[in-house]
């Protein structure tokens, strides 16, 4: 199974105000927040024409479907710690 991790290449395919289905194809890039909802970043590759290399944000709710063609690697997270105290 492929999972959706940034560097990811993918179809992602939304559904629009005409009820019709629309597709996205690109690199995922991670998620964004856009007001209070969640977007998905997602840079364009060249199959989008003028737009190949744009960055596109989709919100969630509009996905219908994700096909991860090809799964991003899987970075370590360092764990760091902000320093949040007042020392006077």
């Amino acid at each position: 199974m492929k999972n959706l991790l940034p560097g990811s290449r993918c179809i992602i395919y939304v559904s629009t105000s005409h009820e019709e289905i629309a597709k996205t194809v690109g690199t995922f890039e991670g998620f964004v927040p856009v007001g209070e909802e969640s977007s998905l970043c997602v840079v364009l590759d060249e199959s989008h024409g003028e737009l190949a290399g744009k960055t596109r944000l989709i919100p969630t709710n509009m996905i219908v479907a994700i096909d991860v063609l090809e799964e991003g690697e899987e970075e370590e997270m360092e764990e760091t710690y902000e320093e949040n105290h007042y020392y006077g």
